[in-house]
């Protein structure tokens, strides 16, 4: 998953789990462009990780970062992840609820936001 912003690829967003055991439980990675944050490319795309993870029955999405990373931290704590810092390394770990048919609606217009913002 990415978003364009002037016609180059300027963030994406990987939602990653174990095919071969069926886990529910998945790894989101993210990276901006430096000169492309703070703009909501982030939150964009985080909103999509959620989305998709509920889609699948994703049950726990885990993200880690260094401590430093404030931006990612505010993210995760902004969607309501819960964060722990050990050793320099923050983890947070979040629960997306199941899909409902207002969870399927948000996702539209999350669609919509997206393209019209970053196309």
């Amino acid at each position: 998953m990415w978003r364009v912003c002037k016609r180059r690829q300027r963030g994406v967003a990987e939602l990653r789990g174990d095919d071969q055991t069926g886990s529910t439980k998945t790894e989101a990675a993210f990276s901006v462009e430096p000169d492309w944050q703070n703009i909501g490319i982030g939150d964009a795309l985080f909103e999509r990780i959620i989305a998709i993870a509920r889609k699948w029955g994703i049950s726990s999405i885990e993200l880690m970062c260094l401590r430093e990373n404030r931006r990612m931290r505010h993210l995760a704590a902004k969607h309501n992840a819960r964060l722990c810092i050990d050793q320099g390394v923050a983890k947070a770990v979040l629960h997306p609820n199941w899909s409902s048919p207002s969870s399927q609606a948000a996702e539209v217009v999350g669609e919509v936001r997206g393209f019209r913002l970053f196309i």
